[in-house]
């Protein structure tokens, strides 16, 4: 059963309908004119041998910023002539495009759409830094495609089959293969050398001091191993090397365990670590050498730990690892940034 509308209702409908309307139509007047450009946008050209599939529309970035896009693309007027694109930018980034711009084509990701940037480039000697004017022509630079990549790389690999370059010729030449092999093995064996030098260097009585073996220092064999450590936190302020009120405390407990391990030939090894995800390689080297020698010292003058009787003494060395990993796995979890206390024993 139909049923005719009252004339208010009529009138209503038609109302929603003409708004609707309306609002489509404004909406796809203000995508169809890009509108987000602003009032006054400024507009420059680009000339490119090849535009490698960009498109009115395609995007424009200074420094990742998304700031316009390809309004117009003109064709060539001879063959081999440049394409011209004008693009158009918001005002608010006027000042960010100089009249010595370059702008490129590049990927979004090895195989994605195409995006036009916007680069600031150096000035040359003489050039002078000002804002591009309306409708400038920029430089363009050369865009590097993975095809123009594979393209080179498999030139240069047919250029060495053919015997073509130091290469070609190296690989084509069985003389000059083979004495290159002898070349290498003799640097091998001039490198072994070398490190053999420098173990033995280590191992002199006047250096041996001096030098930092942290394999030598700390995987003994031939002894009982006794260790105590502490985190960071409990000895120093995170980053510092200066003792706290508390962390002197924790040593002075410490030293009954260390008077207690005070046999023939043992010797003390006090090691600092850094956190690899807090502190720099270079700062590490520095702040746990700092600390090791803190810990050292303190316990050395405050309860002796170097001394065995009245004429006798024991060795007690401080190395800072950095953010160095131990010499051998740890078995149990240990904090990243720590100092550890370390008595040997020889046995046998």
């Amino acid at each position: 059963m139909s049923r005719t509308l009252s004339r208010l209702q009529a009138l209503v409908l038609g109302g929603i309908v003409l708004v609707g309307m309306g609002l489509a139509v404004t909406g796809l007047f203000a995508v169809g004119s890009r509108g987000w450009f602003g009032k006054a946008p400024l507009h420059v050209r680009v000339g490119f041998r090849d535009i490698r599939g960009v498109e009115v529309g395609t995007r424009v970035r200074i420094q990742g910023i998304d700031a316009g896009e390809v309004i117009t693309i003109v064709p060539p007027e001879a063959p081999e002539g440049p394409v011209v694109l004008r693009l158009a930018l918001k005002d608010d980034y006027r000042q960010l495009v100089r009249a010595h711009s370059t702008v490129q084509i590049v990927s979004e990701g090895m195989l994605g759409a195409k995006v036009l940037e916007i680069h600031h480039r150096p000035l040359k000697p003489g050039q002078r830094d000002e804002p591009a004017a309306e409708d400038a022509l920029l430089p363009s630079e050369n865009s590097t495609e993975l095809a123009d990549l594979l393209g080179q790389v498999k030139h240069m690999l047919e250029g060495i089959g053919n015997g073509d370059g130091t290469l070609g010729k190296l690989a084509r030449d069985p003389q000059a293969y083979n004495a290159l092999l002898d070349l290498l093995q003799q640097g091998r064996n001039a490198i072994v050398s070398i490190g053999q030098s420098a173990d033995a260097v280590k191992q002199m009585p006047l250096v041996r001091d001096y030098v930092e073996d942290a394999a030598g220092l700390l995987v003994r064999p031939n002894c009982e191993r006794h260790r105590q450590y502490f985190a960071e936190a409990e000895l120093f302020e995170p980053g510092r090397a200066v003792l706290t009120p508390q962390g002197r405390e924790r040593l002075d407990k410490l030293a009954p365990w260390l008077e207690g391990l005070k046999y023939k030939g043992s010797e003390v090894v006090i090691v600092a670590y850094a956190d690899p995800q807090t502190t720099s390689p270079s700062l590490a080297r520095t702040l746990t050498r700092q600390q090791s020698e803190a810990v050292c010292d303190y316990l050395k003058r405050q309860h002796a730990i170097q001394k065995m009787g009245w004429f006798s003494s024991r060795k007690v060395t401080a190395l800072g690892q950095g953010i160095n990993p131990p010499p051998l796995p740890e078995r149990d979890p240990l904090p990243p940034a720590r100092i550890e206390v370390i008595v040997f024993v020889p046995q046998g």
